[in-house]
């Protein structure tokens, strides 16, 4: 059995940027597979603590919340939103990102969010603020602490994750401090990328009168909450000048960001290495765990 083991893990590790999310095109979620091999590959004192609470009245305003089986204390709290382009995307796939993060510790709540084309800019940022605010008023419910709450997300969840830690606006009209958002970890994320030329780009936010409303760089401030900003070199999906302009402007009006470039490392690598399968190829677990950990202390 260990060994059958060793040799999956050899083989699907192995596996490229190409040829892993080219099961898609015979139907099969490689985030579905990422999430299986989970289940049986680590991350094991960890279980699903309630699964598709809504937390708005919409049929996608719903979360999962990820916990560890022993728990000592309340818990920091990490809202992970996964990417997509804006087009879709499902929670239910995602276990293995929730179960990576309970393992080390956090309460972790994966949303879903309203997709494009039926949903436009900003419906699934209004979203996460209000998967947010949910869990403001339920953390302690779960075991986990309202003070201590993170945002967090990867490639288009990155986006979603960046608005709502730097524009005030989305918490602010529910009532609440933006300061609530603790930490930010962006993964991937499009922060800059204007004009839109993708069609799921062109879904999402092509109605807007005001572009650069839509952009997180137009956002940057000094006062945001700590931010960790992760990409791959080799990202051809979302370059990563998204990162490196956005950690630019937040410096220069004086902000605590921290930037790293990961050489090679390609724009499913940061969600990838969730998955045990995957998790020693590059350090983005590792480096968010230590990040968020320091900053939600």
């Amino acid at each position: 059995m260990k060994r059958r083991v060793k040799r999956m893990r050899r083989r699907v590790g192995a596996a490229g940027e190409a040829s892993l999310w080219a099961l898609e095109r015979v139907g099969l979620s490689p985030v579905a597979l990422l999430d299986t091999t989970s289940r049986f590959l680590g991350d094991k004192d960890t279980h699903c603590l309630a699964a598709g609470k809504q937390y708005g009245n919409e049929p996608r305003q719903s979360l999962d919340i990820w916990a560890p089986r022993q728990v000592d204390g309340p818990l920091p709290v990490v809202v992970f939103f996964y990417g997509g382009g804006w087009v879709g995307g499902e929670r239910g796939e995602f276990g293995y990102v929730g179960r990576a993060l309970a393992a080390q510790g956090f309460l972790a709540v994966l949303p879903d969010y309203r997709l494009a084309p039926s949903a436009k800019f900003p419906d699934f940022i209004e979203d996460g603020a209000l998967a947010v605010k949910w869990l403001i008023d339920h953390a302690e419910e779960y075991g986990g602490d309202p003070a201590r709450i993170a945002v967090a997300g990867h490639s288009a969840g990155g986006h979603l994750a960046a608005m709502l830690t730097l524009n005030r606006r989305y918490l602010g009209e529910l009532g609440l401090d933006p300061g609530v958002v603790g930490a930010a970890v962006l993964m991937s994320a499009p922060t800059h990328f204007l004009p839109f030329k993708d069609p799921r780009a062109i879904a999402a936010f092509g109605h807007w009168p005001e572009p650069l409303e839509t952009q997180p760089i137009r956002f940057a401030r000094g006062d945001a909450p700590p931010i960790l900003i992760q990409t791959g070199t080799a990202d051809i999906t979302v370059r990563a000048r998204n990162s490196q302009q956005l950690a630019h402007a937040i410096e220069k009006e004086g902000g605590d960001v921290t930037l790293k470039l990961y050489r090679g490392a390609v724009h499913s690598d940061p969600v990838k290495s969730f998955s045990p399968l995957f998790r020693t190829k590059y350090p983005f677990v590792e480096d968010m765990i230590a990040f968020l950990k320091d900053k939600l202390a």
